[in-house]
């Protein structure tokens, strides 16, 4: 039995069966980009649920990327909804109001590993500072190529990490 199993197995791991999607909710006070909601890991696709009922006030959800993955975004909901994407230093890099009737989309290759952030506003909040229109609930869907956690080195690291690794080297040739 055992043997008849193993290739079923064997060719699963092979095709990368997709992870579950885990889905988060959104927590007030995420009304800026210093207040995004974190999302400290995924598995490369997410979702987070959130709302614009009885606050108008945008929402903002901040997570790792890694460099080279093409990020698209979605919103679905019965509003009127943009959506903004936020590299690491809070500089919105794109946005989008209408693709599909009414709900917005996004897509972009990430230049940098690092913290970007997605903000979800309602229609004409252009600055995605909070207003425009409201009283409705959303799912924002997030996508990349691969998962990604809070614990990714910044470039900085890497080279802190390569100049103690040198001195190491060169501590153990002196000693000899």
């Amino acid at each position: 039995m055992f043997i008849r199993v193993l290739p079923l197995i064997a060719l699963a791991l092979g095709c990368g069966i997709a992870p579950a999607v885990i889905i988060h909710n959104e927590v007030e006070p995420n009304d800026s980009w210093a207040a995004a909601n974190l999302i400290a890991a995924h598995s490369g696709v997410f979702s987070f649920v959130g709302s614009r009922v009885g606050n108008a006030s945008a929402d903002y959800f901040r997570f790792p990327v890694l460099a080279g993955d093409t990020l698209t975004a979605t919103v679905c909901c019965s509003g009127d909804p943009m959506l903004a994407l936020f590299n690491p230093s809070g500089s919105m890099v794109a946005y989008n109001d209408d693709w599909n009737g009414l709900m917005p989309y996004l897509s972009y290759t990430i230049p940098a590993t690092g913290m970007w952030t997605i903000a979800v506003t309602g229609f004409p909040d252009f600055g995605f500072s909070g207003g425009g229109s409201s009283g409705w609930t959303y799912t924002a869907t997030i996508t990349m190529q691969r998962a990604a956690s809070y614990e990714i080195p910044e470039p900085g690291t890497w080279g802190l990490l390569a100049a103690g690794l040198t001195g190491i080297l060169a501590f153990r040739r002196v000693r000899r």
